[in-house]
């Protein structure tokens, strides 16, 4: 890729409800389609994959390793100062990485659609999913970049939203859909239509002509040592390190639980889809009206505290020597629904605003997401693996306390002078 003049940081955005702003403006929905894109292989990934896998006989230590595939979601604050610094000035600062990038999201995925998911598979299809997963990565990395440094006010709002129901569309889709048209299709065939619609996602950014940027001739290029630097980031990134731990915890251990439990594909589909439709539905239009009524910090702490009930739910589930009653998980699910689609849009509202103080958007908001996927990535693992040790009380139990000191955590940074204004 050329580089575009001297890399520089973009002028802020213009002011909202201007002609200029209109026109500079990406568009919610070339937003949303891209974070459904995104949230297709991490579903099928995170949440149908270790399923399928469990069916057909996959111990729970292999199913625990394929978190790893989401290694370059943690490590692309590495590479994030190039997808600010470097583009290609005919194609756009934002389309030169988004439209490759997707595009070898696309083949990584059909690629799995002929990888049956058995235990000798495994290794090969943690390799598809870790070569898709840099490409996915990367396209976060620029729009996040897009975003954060083309929409203020109410409509950075509405794109955290956007971002938060887009993703955990996609996440059911690849996930809960997943499930439920395996049943009817077969593996292969549900998951070329995954690759499919992934590819649909690309349309709007083809039609899009991205407005061209004029950057100053000299200015610092984008680095994470800046980021790093920067007041308050310490305290971010251990926030992120923490927040998912309610969704991405109860999530993945309460499908192990019921598949262990004898719940059938489409049971776990359905009840999969009723946690993404709480949060598309629920808690990411509350997590938009919260910030914009409560502030950022209230708005986390009130999806941490939603969060803390619903595992608590889990950990009373567990404990019973019954099979959970199908009405208890569905009203349990639905609770981690609720609680991620509040959290997320909160917590993304604070990384990009947090980023719009600067001048290298792409890249401050990177380094604060990979903390974020490093959280998640470790809970989800740590909490597998939990589960084998302890059994799934126990796992749930440690779930909830990682959440309880969160909030706690929240509480302390609403008070610090750098990070409250946000």
């Amino acid at each position: 890729m050329a580089t575009g003049a001297a890399p520089a940081a973009l002028p802020q955005a213009p002011a909202e409800g201007t002609a200029a702003a209109a026109a500079a403006r990406p568009g919610l929905v070339l937003i949303g389609a891209l974070y459904l894109a995104q949230g297709i292989p991490i579903g099928f990934l995170f949440e149908a994959l270790p399923v399928l896998l469990r069916q057909n006989g996959v111990p729970l230590d292999a199913i625990a390793i394929l978190p790893l595939a989401a290694l370059p979601w943690i490590f692309k604050f590495l590479w994030a100062p190039v997808v600010d610094n470097r583009f290609s000035a005919h194609i756009g600062r934002r389309r030169s990485w988004i439209l490759p990038m997707q595009t070898v999201l696309v083949v990584s995925l059909a690629v799995c659609a002929f990888l049956p998911p058995t235990e000798q598979n495994v290794g090969m299809l943690l390799a598809a999913f870790l070569f898709g997963s840099v490409a996915a990565a990367t396209q976060d990395t620029a729009t996040d970049g897009l975003a954060a440094e083309s929409l203020v006010g109410a409509q950075l709002t509405k794109a955290n939203a956007l971002q938060a129901g887009g993703m955990m569309a996609g996440f059911m889709i690849g996930g809960a859909g997943t499930l439920i048209v395996i049943d009817y299709l077969g593996y292969a065939a549900a998951v070329l239509v995954l690759a499919g619609i992934t590819a649909l996602c690309l349309l709007p950014v083809l039609v899009w002509r991205e407005p061209e940027v004029v950057l100053p001739a000299h200015r610092p290029k984008a680095r994470v040592s800046r980021t790093l630097r920067r007041s308050g980031v310490g305290l971010l990134l251990l926030l992120g390190l923490l927040y998912g731990t309610a969704q991405s915890a109860g999530s993945g251990l309460s499908r192990l639980m019921l598949t262990d439990a004898g719940w059938s594909l489409s049971h776990l589909g359905l009840l999969a889809g009723a946690s993404g439709v709480a949060m598309i539905g629920l808690g990411a239009p509350l997590g938009a009206m919260a910030v914009a009524r409560l502030g950022v910090w209230r708005a986390l702490g009130s999806g941490l505290c939603v969060g803390l009930c619903a595992l608590g739910l889990w950990v009373a589930l567990a404990i019973s020597a019954e099979a959970p009653a199908p009405a208890l998980a569905v009203l349990a699910a639905v609770g981690i629904g609720l609680a991620g689609g509040l959290i997320s849009v909160a917590a993304t509202t604070l990384a990009m605003r947090f980023a719009a103080e600067g001048n290298q958007t792409g890249t401050d908001v990177t380094v604060l997401q990979s903390a974020h996927v490093t959280g998640d990535m470790a809970a989800g693992s740590l909490a597998v693996g939990l589960a084998s040790a302890v059994g799934y009380a126990g796992a749930f139990a440690g779930a909830l306390m990682v959440t309880a000191l969160t909030l706690a955590l929240v509480a302390a940074m609403a008070g610090r002078p750098a990070l409250r204004r946000f």
